[in-house]
């Protein structure tokens, strides 16, 4: 076997000490990064948390808006059932009414006109009277 040179020993000492620090740095920064992460984590649940819990205030805030609107929307419409119905009723009276004001005015006509017969019939009865006596006073109350 040939003899290993001198400096082959420390050589490989300083490489594997160089690759044993390599190995704890790169443990070290794996162990920053880790928690570095872990703290990250940390924050962004607490902020997920806070978000979470706005979302729920504000999904039961937006619940309460909808139920109201929807009990107005209810209401609204409660009364208006009403007062379409009130409508309904008063025109249904209103008909009932310009029924019972036409009978009265044909009624009304009718009298007038037979009334307007009755006068002119009258009057044709007075002026033949009129005539007659207008005669008899001519003649000489002959006749």
């Amino acid at each position: 076997m040939t003899p290993v040179p001198d400096w082959v020993g420390p050589t490989i000492a300083i490489s594997l000490a160089i690759i044993a620090l390599a190995a704890v740095v790169a443990g070290a920064v794996t162990v920053a990064i880790g928690l570095g992460l872990r703290r990250r984590t940390r924050d962004l649940a607490r902020q997920l948390g806070t978000v979470t819990g706005d979302a729920r205030a504000l999904a039961a805030r937006l619940r309460g808006e909808v139920e109201g609107f929807a009990d107005l929307s209810g209401d609204a419409r409660a009364r208006l059932r009403g007062a379409l119905s009130t409508v309904q009723q008063r025109l249904e009276d209103l008909d009932a009414l310009a029924e019972v004001v036409q009978e009265e005015v044909e009624e009304t006509a009718l009298g007038a006109a037979v009334l307007m017969r009755s006068v002119r019939r009258s009057g044709r009865v007075l002026g033949v009277a009129r005539r007659a006596l207008s005669r008899r006073r001519r003649d000489g109350g002959k006749g």
